[in-house]
Order: structure tokens, then C-alpha cells, then sequence
């Protein structure tokens, strides 16, 4: 199962090389991405394993990453409601 989660960093070379890193040192695989280039906020949405979220949530803490859990954290993506609920499913009529 996946829990998915929301960091913001600075839109800047290195600045998502650095995230992955903290969480490769921690030996937390990234299960899903979403980000978008043009929205230009650094926003970009993660997917880890449940069982992985608390020690991803601290690798990040400690690197002063800003984290928001999702609607929806550790549900399957499908059934996530918010942003990745959006693009799975497509908008809500």
C-alpha cells in the first residue's frame, strides 16, 4: 500500500536531487511522482510505501523539507481523494 504526501521545495537545480537523496540514504524507495514544471510553486506530490512513511516523513523533516500529508494518505492511489484522486480519475462533475 501507498501513502502519498506533498513536499514544497524551491524550484532550483539540486533542489529534488536532494529529496531523493535524503530518502535513497534511508533506503525509502519512491513508489509515484506527480509534479508540474509550469505551476513554478516547487510543489511535487511522492508516493512511499505505508510502511516506509514515518521514517520518509523525518528523512525530509531533518533536511527542513516542508511535507503535507494527502487526502487520502496510505490508501491506494485510487482511491485518493484531493490532487492525485483528480488525475487518476479525472475532474469531479
Amino acid at each position: 500500500m501507498s501513502a502519498w504526501f506533498s513536499i514544497t521545495i524551491t524550484p532550483s537545480a539540486g533542489s529534488l536531487a536532494a529529496v531523493t537523496s535524503a530518502l535513497a540514504a534511508e533506503k525509502i524507495a519512491i513508489e509515484g511522482v506527480v509534479g508540474s514544471p509550469e505551476s513554478g510553486d516547487g510543489v511535487v506530490h511522492l508516493a512511499v510505501a505505508q510502511s516506509a512513511l514515518e521514517r520518509a516523513l523525518a528523512a525530509l523533516g531533518a533536511l527542513g523539507v516542508s511535507v503535507q500529508l494527502d487526502n487520502g494518505a496510505g490508501a491506494e492511489p485510487g482511491g485518493a481523494d484531493g490532487l492525485i484522486g483528480a488525475i487518476l480519475h479525472g475532474p469531479r462533475t
